[in-house]
């Protein structure tokens, strides 16, 4: 790794992030740390390919299905460069401004291969489902969601490898428990953005804004690496991954 620069969000991105729940920022991270980053997922890729259903090995959750790769979970256990990054303060500085917070947990550490021809899909969700919101495993400290999440492209994304798809969402649309409840009825499709990203980029969304995506339909690799903290205390309950849920603090 590169000895990083941290950099603070202007007041329009903060806004932009609690007004339509996500904003993305171009370059923060350079070629050469996309290409390291890149190697690692690749090697996490080979050492997934003898495994074809959900198990954890060497301290990460490999959720598989034969041939086709969901996700690795809390992938830094098994290439912990992965671990550097995910705690580099070019994320966990903008996230600190976004949280109100200094220290925060991270739950998150996820690679998602998305390869050519392997059907991997997300249907429309908020995180707050994942977060477990409403239940006794959360509460919201900051009241604005108390959770970020960091997506960065290896990749570029383009409109025919399954990129992600926001529909803006403020802050204050909170928990609607899509999984008990129809999406149409509650948000306007319509009206969801496919997040355009070039290798390096990072996007910043909360917890309550509605996204998914489709299938990668071209013959390109769209990896990303996905990373999320939580307002310390939020959370009450335990990540799959040797060492997930570890305090961070911005120095």
């Amino acid at each position: 790794m590169t000895t990083p620069t941290a950099f603070s969000l202007s007041d329009s991105q903060i806004e932009e992030f609690f007004t339509r729940g996500f904003f993305c920022v171009e370059n923060v991270f350079t070629r050469k740390e996309i290409a390291e980053m890149g190697t690692a997922l690749d090697r996490i890729t080979e050492m997934a390919s003898p495994i074809h259903a959900t198990t954890m090995h060497k301290g990460a959750q490999f959720v598989v299905d034969g041939s086709r790769i969901d996700r690795v979970v809390w992938c830094g256990a098994v290439e912990p460069v992965l671990l550097d990054y995910a705690k580099d303060p070019r994320l966990l500085n903008p996230v600190s401004q976004l949280l109100g917070s200094q220290s925060m947990q991270q739950l998150i550490c996820q690679f998602h291969p998305k390869l050519p021809g392997d059907q991997v899909a997300f249907d429309w969700h908020q995180d707050s489902q994942h977060r477990a919101y409403g239940t006794e495993h959360w509460e919201d400290i900051n009241g604005k969601g108390s959770y970020v999440q960091t997506l960065t492209a290896i990749d570029e994304i383009t409109l025919d490898n399954g990129p992600v798809c926001f529909v803006p969402s403020p802050y204050t649309m909170g928990h609607l428990s899509l999984d008990k409840n129809d999406v149409n009825s509650l948000v306007d499709l319509s009206k969801a953005v496919p997040l355009l990203m070039k290798p390096g980029s990072t996007a910043f969304f909360g917890p309550y804004v509605v996204h998914g995506s489709k299938p990668n339909n071209s013959n390109k690799k769209r990896r990303v690496f996905i990373n999320g903290y939580a307002y310390p205390g939020a959370n009450k309950r335990d990540y799959p991954g040797e060492g997930s849920g570890r305090i961070l603090r911005i120095i």
